[in-house]
């Protein structure tokens, strides 16, 4: 291996983000080593040591790496923002047809606490989406207007994080308290849960990935 390839190889495992966005960037960082690898050597250098020489102007990974990480920790939100908002607004619509489906021959009035957890249920849905869209606006296009740094992508980690163990948390009050479930769970709601099930997971790691990407990012 060059001098370009050792240091392309250390610079992309200095890095974490999304898979896409980080190939983009290391292949971005040959292209120019190469450039300038090119540039020596017409000057009379030969390979190697125009290698080295446009390796030492682009300057230490260590000093590259967060630069480059903090392109990746906005993706990385970008994309947690986006899951989050698709992922609750999915599971919202589940559980609403899941609840339709399971309610026709009930004879029952939910209690005022039954009532109130249900609504705040449904609020913290509403602003769950909506913060989660504004947070991926924020990490994209926005960060070209507003100072978005490592502690928004990781703020938007944790509160991915939040908003997955309030959701489980508050239906599965709703579930147990159904006076259908008898405190076990209807089909159709087991049924919905098993669909998505995957999907909690899924917006934590995303989440989690966050809080990784954002560590090592500067600004």
């Amino acid at each position: 291996m060059g001098p370009i390839d050792v240091y392309v190889t250390a610079l992309g495992g200095a890095l974490r983000g999304p898979r896409a966005a980080k190939a983009d960037l290391v292949a971005e960082a040959r292209d120019g080593l190469i450039d300038a690898a090119e540039h020596y050597e017409s000057g009379g250098l030969d390979r190697v040591e125009a290698e080295r020489a446009a390796v030492a102007e682009f300057g230490p990974v260590a000093v590259l790496a967060p630069e480059y990480q903090r392109e990746l920790a906005l993706a990385q939100g970008r994309r947690t923002g986006l899951l989050i908002a698709a992922g609750v607004a999915t599971q919202a619509i589940i559980s609403e047809v899941a609840w339709r489906s399971a309610a026709p021959g009930w004879n029952w009035e939910p209690s005022r606490a039954y009532l109130w957890l249900a609504g705040a249920v449904d609020y913290a849905s509403y602003a769950a989406v909506l913060g989660a869209l504004l947070a991926a606006v924020a990490c994209g296009i926005g960060s070209r207007y507003v100072a978005v740094g490592r502690a928004f992508v990781r703020a938007t980690g944790l509160g991915a994080i939040a908003v997955v163990a309030f959701f489980i948390a508050g239906g599965t009050l709703l579930t147990l308290f159904s006076p259908h479930t008898g405190g076990t769970g209807s089909a159709p709601a087991l049924a919905a849960s098993a669909v998505t099930l995957s999907l909690p997971a899924w917006m934590v790691y995303s989440g989690l990935r966050c809080v990784r990407a954002a560590s090592t990012a500067t600004g």
